[in-house]
């Protein structure tokens, strides 16, 4: 299978988002726009992650998700989220966003009950985490080795590994 996916999208418990971001209508535009694997977004959100366990279901040993209303849809999911850590690296603070991804929503229970220790993840869609990106990584990884991170938009200026150093 050809694979095109936008592994970094946000629902609409993230800032500056719209209110219409449900799974169907995320699905609806990703099959207008070619797509047909997508992260969830924002899986920390307590109210976004109780949709996800209402609205998708598991598409068996593959780690993806369907539409449980269309799971005849060619449109995928994968399990995601973005998060900023805060954290003071040679006396300057510094901000960087990162995408985790998981193959569960299992895991992401168990991910959010280990990071929401730094920090609130009820404010947010993008929780704020007090913790540098190795610990991050090391949080993440101790609830499975499939799990995976890396930087969100290194590129930018603002809230990147790239901008941040």
């Amino acid at each position: 299978m050809r694979v095109i996916a936008d592994l970094h999208v946000h629902s609409r418990y993230s800032r500056a988002t719209s209110q219409r971001m449900c799974i169907e209508e995320i699905a609806r535009f990703a099959r207008i726009k070619g797509l047909n694997l997508v992260g969830t977004g924002d899986f920390t959100h307590p109210k976004w992650l109780k949709e996800l366990q209402e609205t998708l279901v598991p598409e068996s040993d593959t780690g993806l998700y369907k539409v449980a209303r269309n799971p005849e849809s060619p449109i995928y999911f994968m399990i995601a989220t973005e998060v900023c850590t805060i954290f003071t690296f040679e006396n300057e603070v510094k901000k960087v966003h990162h995408v985790i991804l998981t193959p569960s929503i299992e895991t992401a229970i168990q991910i959010n009950d280990r990071l929401a220790k730094y920090g609130n993840l009820t404010i947010d869609g993008r929780p704020t985490l007090n913790m540098d990106a190795s610990h991050l990584v090391e949080e993440v990884m101790e609830v499975s080795s499939e799990n995976m991170v890396f930087p969100a938009h290194a590129w930018t200026p603002w809230f990147s590994i790239f901008g941040a150093f």
